[in-house]
């Protein structure tokens, strides 16, 4: 029996002793083969979604001075229709008669002597 009992520690003894010699021998000792390194620091790339391109909405603010300048806009618009319209020559429709308006169709027994044009109307 002794004898067995020796055997099993001599085998013991040389399946062991080569995994002893691959243990970690000093605590500063925790690199890892250059491989492994490059391995875990290259990420895969994995491709991001698009962002949907997103409309900004106008921010609209009723401030003073958000109505002034609406005001003056306004203003300003109404005056270019009537440069607009004084632009246009005044007396080349024969109706006028020379004058601004054209003249009010009176009556016959109500018409008078006008003094721009030198006609009754």
């Amino acid at each position: 029996m002794q004898k067995s009992t020796l055997r099993f520690f001599v085998c013991l003894l040389a399946i062991c002793s080569p995994l002893l010699t691959l243990a970690q021998t000093t605590l500063g000792d925790k690199s890892l083969p250059e491989e492994q390194v490059n391995v875990q620091t290259k990420r895969a790339h994995k491709p991001t979604k698009e962002r949907s391109v997103r409309s900004k909405k106008v921010n609209v603010k009723h401030t003073p001075r958000y109505e002034y300048y609406a005001r003056v806009e306004k203003v300003a618009k109404e005056k270019q229709r009537i440069m607009r319209k004084m632009d246009e020559p005044q007396y080349t429709n024969p109706l006028y008669y020379g004058h601004k308006r054209p003249p009010k169709r009176h009556a016959v027994h109500k018409m008078r002597y006008c003094k721009e044009c030198g006609i009754r109307h």
